[in-house]
C-alpha cells in the first residue's frame, strides 16, 4: 500500500449547544440545552445510531482502509453514556483506522477544524521538508449515512496538487427507508452537493507542518466558496432514512415517517439486481431482504401480463393490518413510450374517514376509491407505490386497473403487495 492521505471525521451524537445544528433546532422542539441533551442521548436514538454507524457505515470504511492509508476521527462528548462510549472504543480496538476524539466545546463547522492538529501530527510523521507539498483529501460522514466501499478509490483520482482548494461532490447515490429488519422502498437519489461523501482537497506543507484548510460552509452552497467538481457517474453514497432523523424533529412521529416516504416516492425506483454487493457489503442483505417477492401470477422468467383498460387485478392482504408501510410494485414494458397515467392503484382502506387524501398522496373518488395513478413517460421501468397507514386505519386489499389512451400495449410483472413494519418514532 502506497502513502495516500485520506481523513474522515464523524460527529457521533456530539453534544454541542452552540453549534449550527443546535441553533437550528432551538427554534423548534428544543428550548433548552437540557431538552436537547435528553433527546440526543436517549437510548432509542443512540441504539439506532450505533446500529447504523458501527454495523453499516464502519464495515464499508474498513474495506476502504484495506487499500488506502486512511484514518477516521470520531468526535464524541464526555456526556455520551458510558455504554455507548464502550461501544465506540470497542469498535476502535477492532478497526485501528477509527480514532475516538473527546470534544466538549462548540464545533465550528464540519469537525475537521477541531481535529486539524491530529491530522497535522499524523502527516508530519509521514513526510519531511524534502518531500515537498502533498495533496491531502478529507471528508465528513454523518453517523447514519454509508459510503460505497470503493469511495476512496474514486476519490483518489482527485487527490492531486492541481485540485488543491477544490471540493468533490459525488452527486448520485441510493436511499431507502429503514424497516425493523430490512431496507425498504429502494430508490436512486440524485443529490448534487449533498453532504454525503462531499470531500475537500487540501495541501500539507511538511516544512511548516501545516495543512491548509478552507472552511467550506454549508454543503449546498459550497460552490460559492470554492470550485466544486461534480461526479455523478456511479452510486457513491447511501442515505438511510428513518423516523428519528434530526432534521425532521419539528413534526409528529407519523408526519416524520410519512414525509420521508413521500419524498422517496418522487425518486426513481431501484431493484436489488441494480445494486452491487461488493459496493455495499454491509447493506446488501438488508436490501435483498427488503425487496418484495415476485407475485405468483408473474414469477421471474414467466410471460408478462398484458395490461389493458379491461384489466382488474385484486390482491387481498391479511385482515386486521393496522400499522406499517404498504408497498405495491410492478415492472412494465411497452412497445413505445407511455404518455402519462396508464393504470390506477386502489387501496381498500378502512377507518380513514376524516383523513385528507392528499396527506396520503392519494385521491378519493367514487369510481376508484382511495387511489393513485401509475404514471410514466418511458417505455419500461418500475412503478413502486408506498403508503403509510395513518393511526386507526387498516387495509384489506389492493386493486390494479388498466387505463385507456395509451400508445401501445403495456406488459407487466408484479411483485407481491405487502405491509412492512418500519422504525416508529416515539
Amino acid at each position: 500500500m502506497g502513502i495516500t492521505m485520506f481523513y474522515g471525521v464523524t460527529r457521533y451524537s456530539l453534544f454541542s449547544p452552540g453549534s449550527h445544528s443546535w441553533k437550528t433546532s432551538r427554534s423548534g422542539v428544543f428550548k433548552t440545552p437540557d431538552d436537547y441533551m435528553q433527546y440526543l442521548f436517549s437510548e432509542k436514538r443512540l441504539n439506532l445510531r450505533a446500529e447504523m454507524f458501527f454495523n453499516k457505515a464502519v464495515p464499508a470504511l474498513a474495506v476502504m482502509a484495506e487499500n488506502h492509508d486512511y484514518k477516521h476521527f470520531v468526535m464524541y462528548s464526555e456526556l455520551l453514556p458510558k455504554r455507548h462510549q464502550d461501544i465506540l472504543f470497542a469498535a476502535a480496538a477492532k478497526y485501528p483506522f477509527l480514532v475516538p476524539v473527546e470534544w466538549n466545546e462548540v464545533v465550528r463547522g464540519t469537525g475537521i477544524e477541531e481535529v486539524l492538529p491530529l491530522v497535522e501530527e499524523d502527516l508530519a510523521g509521514k513526510f519531511d521538508a524534502a518531500d515537498g507539498v502533498q495533496p491531502v483529501v478529507w471528508f465528513r460522514l454523518d453517523d447514519d449515512d454509508v459510503l460505497a466501499a470503493d469511495y476512496l478509490t474514486h476519490l483518489e483520482n482527485y487527490r492531486t496538487l492541481n485540485h488543491v482548494g477544490m471540493a468533490i461532490s459525488f452527486g448520485l447515490g441510493l436511499t431507502a427507508y429503514k424497516g425493523e429488519h430490512e431496507l425498504v422502498n429502494l430508490r436512486e437519489y440524485y443529490h448534487p452537493k449533498s453532504a454525503q461523501g462531499m470531500a475537500f482537497v487540501s495541501a500539507f506543507d511538511p516544512a511548516q507542518r501545516r495543512l491548509a484548510i478552507i472552511t467550506p460552509g454549508p454543503h449546498h452552497g459550497v460552490d460559492q466558496i470554492m470550485p466544486t467538481i461534480l461526479d455523478s457517474r456511479e452510486h457513491m453514497f447511501f442515505q438511510v432514512r428513518h423516523s428519528d432523523q434530526d432534521s425532521t424533529l419539528n413534526e409528529t412521529p407519523y408526519e416524520r415517517v410519512a414525509a420521508s416516504l413521500a419524498r422517496l416516492d418522487k425518486l426513481p425506483a431501484v431493484q436489488s439486481a441494480d445494486v452491487s454487493a461488493e459496493k455495499w457489503p454491509s447493506l446488501f442483505e438488508d436490501i435483498v431482504r427488503g425487496e418484495p417477492v415476485a407475485h405468483v401470477l408473474s414469477t421471474p422468467g414467466s410471460e408478462p401480463l398484458r395490461l389493458t383498460e379491461e384489466t382488474v387485478l385484486s390482491f387481498p392482504l391479511d385482515s386486521g393490518i393496522e400499522a406499517g408501510l404498504v408497498e405495491f410494485e410492478f415492472e412494465f414494458e411497452s412497445a413505445r413510450r407511455l404518455q402519462g397515467g396508464f393504470a390506477v392503484v386502489s387501496y381498500d382502506l378502512h377507518g380513514a374517514d376524516g383523513v385528507d387524501p392528499e396527506a396520503l398522496g392519494l385521491r378519493n373518488s367514487a369510481t376508484f376509491g382511495w387511489s393513485r395513478q401509475a404514471w410514466s413517460k418511458s417505455s419500461q421501468g418500475v412503478v413502486r407505490q408506498s403508503l403509510l397507514l395513518p393511526d386507526g386505519a387498516s387495509i384489506s386489499g389492493i386493486t390494479l386497473r388498466g387505463k385507456n389512451r395509451q400508445p401501445a400495449d403495456v406488459f407487466i410483472r408484479l411483485r407481491q403487495p405487502r405491509v412492512v413494519a418500519v422504525h416508529a418514532a416515539d
